[in-house]
């Protein structure tokens, strides 16, 4: 919820401009590339991915959204446990972990969390708890001038903290990627940040973009950080203000499995689509759309990303990558990430910065040049 008191990606850069040099520029038909790690030895770490949307949680009334202290997965449970700050600046450990419908927006919240549809069921930390609630579930508070039943879920507006507890799942955890929403430009949410906390205690940070528009989702690239045993999201800002809510928290729990097959890179798959040379791999890919580019998956492949152009760029890691897959190559968790998270980009259903796209294509690259594990095929 957003009191009308006020109307609410990361990148590690690196070497971003070289990542997009060299992913333009090489245009044969085996790359040389930079040699950005050591193959691992017989076995790489391997794993299954997640992605926790909340999208469980289904009543017809959206009045009826559940406070919740965890969420299950195939892993097991990841506890959850949000909390939220007063109007005068204190914080109270109650649990206000709570499933908002973005689609069918309760509270102050229509004209922000409400513009977020595509998310559908987001984490929110409710603004009041779940025992005042069931005090008097027909009260009503008025932060615009209207009053508005207290019973409907709606974010607090002045600060928050929300945590996800990996301890309970067996196998070390990789953090990828959080949809955020709502992080209005300076001063209402500008001190607002992901962090994860490590199984040796030490913390990594993310920091968070604000927005003018309401309601903006912004996918945070966690770069694949292993060995996570929370998640948290503060939100906070100058003053006591803050409030947002979160999504698609995808992640991956690595265990050990023999690698399988080899790669090849870009330039094979260009060149071994069609006539004597064609690859049997390609199947009828050649001509079916990619995603809605309007383009068939070897013209693409085909087109130059001329300007340095960041679809393109991934899109010609990504493709060689699915064909490694489907020729018989295994993928490790790293690469797995960044292909799902290329793959949610495609759909239409992310925004990521360009820099996020070229550490994408980077990670991808390195798997098709058999930098990743996973062995370059001898030709």
């Amino acid at each position: 919820m957003k009191a009308k008191i006020m109307n609410k990606n990361l990148t590690k850069l690196g070497a971003t401009f070289l990542s997009a040099l060299f992913l333009f520029g090489c245009q044969n038909e085996e790359e040389i590339n930079p040699d950005f790690s050591a193959n691992a030895g017989q076995k790489v770490m391997d794993g299954d991915c997640y992605a926790i949307n909340f999208e469980e949680f289904t009543p017809d009334n959206p009045e009826n959204l559940p406070f919740i202290d965890h969420v299950t997965t195939p892993f097991g449970k990841v506890r959850v446990h949000n909390t939220k700050r007063s109007q005068d600046g204190d914080y109270s450990n109650t649990n206000v972990a709570r499933i908002y419908d973005t689609k069918q927006p309760t509270g102050d919240d229509a004209h922000d969390l409400g513009q977020a549809t595509m998310l559908s069921k987001i984490l929110v930390a409710n603004q009041f708890t779940e025992a005042e609630i069931a005090t008097n579930p027909d009260s009503t508070y008025s932060p615009s001038g209207n009053p508005i039943r207290i019973a409907g879920p709606n974010d607090n507006a002045w600060g928050a903290t929300m945590e996800l507890d990996f301890s309970e799942i067996k196998g070390s955890v990789m953090l990828n990627s959080i949809d955020v929403v709502d992080i209005d430009e300076s001063p209402n949410e500008n001190q607002s940040f992901v962090r994860l906390v490590l199984a040796d205690n030490s913390n990594v940070d993310f920091p968070l973009a604000t927005f003018a528009d309401e309601g903006h989702v912004q996918t945070v690239d966690l770069r694949g950080t292993k060995n996570v045993k929370k998640l948290m999201v503060i939100l906070d800002g100058e003053g006591i203000v803050g409030s947002g809510g979160i999504d698609n928290i995808m992640f991956c729990v690595e265990t050990m499995h023999e690698i399988t097959g080899c790669t090849r890179t870009q330039g094979y798959w260009k060149n071994h689509a069609t006539g004597k040379k064609k690859d049997a791999t390609w199947g009828d890919m050649t001509d079916e759309t990619f995603f809605s580019s309007g383009m068939t998956y070897l013209k693409v492949l085909e087109t130059a990303p001329k300007g340095g152009d960041a679809y393109l760029i991934l899109a010609h890691q990504y493709i060689a990558a699915k064909l490694n897959v489907m020729a018989g190559a295994s993928m490790p968790a790293e690469v797995q990430s960044a292909y799902d998270m290329a793959t949610a980009y495609f759909n239409g259903t992310s925004t990521p910065e360009r820099s996020t796209l070229l550490h994408w294509a980077e990670v991808l690259d390195k798997y098709n040049n058999g930098k990743m594990g996973v062995p370059h095929c001898d030709e």
